[in-house]
């Protein structure tokens, strides 16, 4: 049997962080790379051309998310994003063992909508981010002989995420006994999915020596309201009350993922529950 070498980008990222061990553990015969920031800039051709040439699986994890408001609009959101793949896809040249790619997306790949999303649903992404892991997918999709599995992740969530999105605030709050902020009525929804749940679906999509674009969540939808509730029960005892604010004017409709394709063709099923989930972040937090 012959060696598989695996690149992964973006290793010590949340979900690299995850996936690398998980490999590790999984494919002990593997050569895996694990290429972070420490490692070289993948934006540059020396970073690339000092590669083995023996890399036959590409696990392409890293991306520059705009967290901060003024980062949105930024140009640097497409160019930090799409220049890594432009090398990629070039450089894939020079790895005639080269099988397969498989490419963290996101599902904000998806036109706003209130209704479920699967992977044949209208992608018009209304952010940069999004517009960013949509060019990814196009320019992935123009290799030639390899096998490209991409997987457009939901919320994903594990100790060490960035501290500005909605669960990880609530979870601030509610350890500090705080109110738990709710915009609108609390229907909104989201499909929040455990990082070691999202690298066990990129351990599927390599064993299955996948190619096609599965969507990867819980596919269980969780209301702002459900949410606030698990936080404040797992984190403050109950004790956190929930305080509904005025609607915020961006008319999020929220998200519904339907992951009936991964389950069927990846026989992917998430297994840690948002409760689960929160327990095992509190453990990781005291």
């Amino acid at each position: 049997m012959e060696t598989r070498t695996i690149l992964v980008t973006g290793a010590s990222g949340l979900l690299g962080s995850r996936v690398v061990p998980l490999l590790s553990r999984s494919l002990p015969e593997a050569r895996i790379i694990a290429a972070n920031r420490n490692t070289g800039d993948l934006k540059h051709k020396d970073f690339w051309t000092k590669l083995s040439a023996n890399v036959t699986t590409v696990i392409h994890l890293a991306a520059f998310i705009p967290w901060k408001p003024e980062q949105r609009n930024d140009e640097g959101v497409l160019t930090e994003n799409l220049i890594p793949i432009e090398m990629l896809v070039e450089h894939s040249h020079s790895w005639p063992q080269l099988q397969q790619v498989i490419y963290s997306s996101s599902v904000s790949v998806y036109e706003p909508t209130g209704e479920w999303l699967d992977e044949t649903s209208t992608t018009r992404p209304t952010s940069l981010y999004g517009a960013a892991k949509q060019q990814g997918e196009e320019l992935l999709k123009g290799m030639k002989g390899i096998r490209v599995a991409t997987l457009r992740f939901t919320s994903l969530y594990a100790h060490g995420q960035y501290e500005g999105t909605v669960l990880p605030i609530m979870v601030k709050r509610a350890r500090q006994r705080q109110d738990l902020l709710i915009f609108g009525d609390g229907t909104r929804t989201q499909d929040f999915l455990h990082c070691e749940d999202a690298a066990h679906a990129v351990l599927l999509a390599l064993k299955q020596n996948a190619d096609s674009v599965y969507n990867v969540g819980t596919g269980t939808p969780v209301t702002m309201t459900e949410l606030a509730e698990t936080v404040s029960r797992v984190f403050s005892d109950g004790e956190s009350k929930i305080v509904y604010q005025p609607e915020r004017a961006d008319g999020d409709p929220g998200i519904k993922l339907d992951i009936s394709k991964a389950r069927r063709e990846l026989n992917y099923e998430p297994r840690i529950s948002l409760e689960c989930g929160l327990r095992k972040l509190k453990e990781e937090m005291e």
